[in-house]
């Protein structure tokens, strides 16, 4: 095989648009041998224009992971009770964990073809005041995500003190985002955004935020004095022009017509799929033909992730991919359990 296709890691594999690709034929070495001019203003206000924000509620990072570990470095000490979904990114629980602060984890129901926060559940942890609340929406792996008016009710519930992490890295793909001009009304709330997903920029590790209100100090620990990446910038420029947009709508919408034709041929093959509003899917099999696929569709050139943790037993999810590579999978798979002796 000339190349593995990788569909494991949640990256977009249409890449991003062809402003961004101008942006590397017009670059010169001036991008790596001066600092960026006129930050933060300049970036800050590209991407509050964008949304119809304010340029003080953006905070800016090297993708969402940066600025969730800013957050929580910065809001809670060792000890603190840190709220995270059980079944969502590993990551929530590696940070809590290096930071030595209380894990409270709180718990997804499995649906007939969905996932579900329990909203009884959440209610009691945040009666508790937790330092720190991660809410994702949509949620990783399981593709689940959450109506505005679900989250306003935490927002109410939630004590001061609290700060609430809203964790939107897969939003633009079929499910809503929380509304970006009431976040202000909201204290100690914050919304992460990425350019990896539905930008398709995962390498150049671009993320955001955006602030509700009392989090001042926050935006002075965020702060960089010499600026972001000059590369990184003008890419960010370039996918949030309006001649981009178009590009990354037909793209969206390819990915969320790709996701409910793998729903249905999962279905097919005799899987439990899950619908998902982000651009992969989660699906559980059954143990023969998990073990089967787990050893052979890797030999076919093709990367998927396969669950080892207990919790997702028999779980695989797919990263959505390019429509060929989307039909390929299926063919390849389908080829596979027809062909199991």
């Amino acid at each position: 095989m000339d190349r593995m296709i990788i569909m494991d890691r949640n990256e977009n594999n249409y890449g991003p648009s062809p402003k961004c690709h101008a942006v590397l034929d017009h670059m010169d070495m001036e991008y790596f041998s001066t600092y960026s001019r006129d930050y933060p203003r300049r970036i800050k206000s590209r991407i509050a224009e964008q949304y119809g924000i304010a340029p003080e509620q953006v905070v800016v990072g090297y993708g969402a992971e940066d600025l969730l570990k800013q957050i929580i470095y910065w809001a809670a000490t060792k000890g603190s009770d840190i709220a995270v979904p059980n079944m969502s990114w590993w990551y929530y629980k590696h940070i809590v964990k290096e930071i030595g602060a209380n894990l409270v984890e709180y718990h997804l129901k499995e649906q007939e073809d969905t996932w579900d926060f329990d909203d009884a559940e959440i209610m009691r942890i945040l009666a508790a005041k937790p330092r720190v609340f991660i809410l994702a929406s949509p949620n990783n792996p399981t593709g689940n995500y959450l109506e505005p008016g679900r989250i306003r009710r935490y927002l109410e519930a939630k004590a001061p003190e609290t700060v609430l992490v809203l964790d939107e890295a897969y939003w633009g793909f079929g499910g809503p985002s929380f509304p970006e001009g009431e976040i202000a009304r909201w204290p100690g709330l914050i919304v992460l955004r990425t350019m990896s997903k539905y930008y398709a920029l995962a390498g150049l590790r671009i993320g955001f935020g955006f602030l509700g209100a009392g989090l001042d100090e926050y935006v002075v620990h965020n702060s960089k004095y010499l600026g972001f990446n000059r590369i990184s910038e003008e890419m960010l420029f370039a996918a949030l022009d309006r001649e981009s947009a178009a590009y990354y709508r037909e793209k969206a919408e390819m990915i969320i017509e790709d996701g409910k034709m793998l729903f249905r041929e999962f279905q097919a093959m005799g899987f439990k799929p899950f619908r998902s509003c982000a651009n992969f899917i989660l699906a559980r099999l059954p143990s023969a033909e998990f073990n089967l696929l787990k050893e052979r569709v890797l030999t076919k050139g093709i990367v998927i992730k396969f669950f080892t943790e207990a919790i997702f037993e028999d779980c695989v999810r797919i990263s959505i991919g390019t429509r060929e590579q989307n039909h390929l999978l299926v063919e390849i798979m389908k080829d596979i359990l027809a062909n199991r002796g």
